[in-house]
């Protein structure tokens, strides 16, 4: 991914200074508005009962406190941060309101309510009349959504990174990965006889093969969605290749170096030999898999550029 902020940069320098002077952490940002989505959703099926079944069930009602809770907390998680890079002075009480504010938010001082409601029934030993509750949230849930959106488009705005790629992350995952390949790279060049006989190889190889592979996953899982793919568990690498991201021609690569990983992680006592020969065909394949995703990263990009 080294590759790939080079060439980015020569033509995207713009969007760099901009980023360095908004240093915003995009993978907070988005963690935590995953998080925000998660319990918005789950608040929203809770509500749509009617009132008189919700102020029955109490399981509910603790249920839809919880998720409150994770959503105000969500918020105010990235409401802290980009408040910190914008040099606002806030406190816990007034941060969602005055960063609403401040980006322009047309709503942002019902945002108070949400904030006051959170204070005073945060702890949830602390009773709430069930009817108040059902009627409170239901009137403003919206707000966590509405805020989220504006957030994310101000970050846009700012930055110019529309895609809200976090160069960062990418630049760090792709260290890893190189790093590592070049420590099992020496590993194996001891020779399979003394690979096999040195439980120390044959433990760090194993480390720096689960490292090199987690680090390409998160590559993946932060870049999927910028290339249309929306939904994926462990097959991430495998919809790249549906996706035209990654060329056809890993396939086979991706699929040996997936059951490897699940061979690590099911059975962590794979004969030496066995190992190794896994190590000495796969080892090479992780640097051009990134470099496959950095050409596509670029191109998007690049289209991008050209349709704003």
């Amino acid at each position: 991914m080294l590759d790939v902020i080079v060439i980015v940069r020569s033509k995207f320098l713009l969007l760099r200074i901009l980023m360095e002077k908004r240093a915003f952490k995009i993978s907070l940002i988005l963690e935590a508005f995953q998080n925000l989505e998660k319990a918005y959703k789950d608040l929203k099926k809770n509500l749509s009962i009617s009132e008189k079944t919700f102020s029955e069930n109490k399981l509910v009602q603790d249920r839809v406190r919880i998720d409150f809770n994770l959503a105000v907390e969500s918020c105010m998680r990235v409401c802290r941060h980009v408040s910190a890079v914008l040099g606002l002075k806030t406190k816990s009480r007034d941060c969602l309101v005055k960063l609403g504010e401040y980006i322009g938010m047309e709503f942002y001082e019902q945002l108070e309510d949400l904030i006051n409601f959170y204070f005073e029934f945060r702890d949830l030993k602390k009773q709430a009349n069930p009817l108040d509750l059902y009627t409170f949230l239901k009137n403003k849930i919206w707000l966590f959504k509405e805020f989220a959106r504006e957030v994310v488009e101000f970050i846009k705005r700012e930055t110019g990174n529309y895609l809200l790629i976090d160069f960062d992350l990418l630049n760090e995952k792709s260290k890893h990965v190189k790093e590592s390949v070049r420590r099992i790279d020496f590993v194996l060049s001891q020779g399979k006889e003394e690979f096999s006989s040195k439980p120390m190889y044959y433990e760090r190889a194993k480390y720096f093969y689960q490292v090199a592979y987690d680090s390409l996953f998160d590559i993946c899982r932060h870049l999927a969605p910028k290339f249309g793919i929306k939904k994926f568990t462990d097959d991430c690498l495998v919809l790249m290749i549906s996706f035209g991201v990654i060329p056809k021609s890993y396939t086979d690569d991706v699929m040996k170096m997936i059951k490897l990983k699940n061979k690590l992680m099911t059975n962590w006592e794979i004969p030496p030999e066995e190992l190794y020969e896994y190590l000495l065909n796969l080892k090479d394949k992780f640097n051009p898999l990134v470099k496959e995703i950095s050409k596509s990263l670029k191109n998007l990009l690049e289209k991008r550029s050209k349709n704003p």
